[in-house]
């Protein structure tokens, strides 16, 4: 038994990079619409350095404290949305995830409280929905480029790509909403940076374990599907 599934891996791994559709796949996608859910509900709690301004001017009194090191650590409550939309696409491939993600999409249009802010017809109109049309691009970007290669080093790249389709068209969306608001430029920025600025770099970091991840359920796919 244990050949045998040996054997189905090394097949299918050298015949096509990514599961065909069928029903099988068809549940997984499913799933991955609901892990969108899951993913959005449950937050990781990190703990971040942010060293104050006072740590520089007068470090000796500064670090005299005993309290010293909470405070130049906070909690970071992070999101795994990112990485799990780059997980489904290096698990899936680009056209198949794309349908995970527009079940997702559409289930929260359609009015079920699956995003961040509940959902309905109405969350077109707010600022952080471009990220979520960016889940778009960043599963065809991830997916295309390891149809081409899926070597370690173009997983890595695939990743970083995606995360940062994702954010490009999460940006141009906020600004155009804000533009239509007739906010101020310095108010565009500021949201950029609040969205945008370090997130990046979480998306990316958790974003290349994630691709790993999914080559690697991509094996498992294989096996309960073919």
């Amino acid at each position: 038994m244990q050949q045998r599934i040996i054997k189905k891996i090394k097949h299918t791994g050298s015949s096509r990079i990514f599961p065909k559709f069928g029903a099988g796949v068809a549940l997984i996608v499913i799933f991955c619409a609901f892990l969108m859910v899951i993913a959005t509900f449950t937050p990781i709690q990190l703990i971040i350095i942010t060293i104050p301004e006072e740590a520089f001017s007068d470090t000796i009194e500064f670090f005299s404290h005993s309290n010293s090191i909470d405070r130049i650590t906070r909690v970071l409550n992070y999101i795994p949305q990112i990485p799990v939309v780059i997980m489904i696409a290096s698990m899936l491939g680009a056209k198949t995830g794309m349908i995970a993600i527009l079940l997702y999409v559409v289930t929260g249009l359609a009015g079920f409280p699956v995003f961040a802010s509940g959902g309905g017809i109405d969350y077109l109109f707010k600022i952080r929905f471009g990220y979520i049309m960016g889940f778009f691009a960043g599963i065809f970007v991830t997916g295309k480029l390891l149809e081409k290669s899926p070597n370690r080093l173009n997983i890595m790249k695939a990743a970083i790509f995606g995360v940062i389709a994702i954010h490009i068209i999460g940006i141009i969306y906020l600004g155009a909403v804000l533009l239509l608001e007739r906010e101020s430029v310095y108010a565009i920025l500021g949201w950029v940076l609040q969205l945008s600025g370090m997130q990046i770099f979480y998306d990316v970091f958790f974003g290349i374990i994630a691709a790993f991840t999914g080559r690697l359920l991509r094996y498992a796919l294989w096996v309960a599907t073919d």
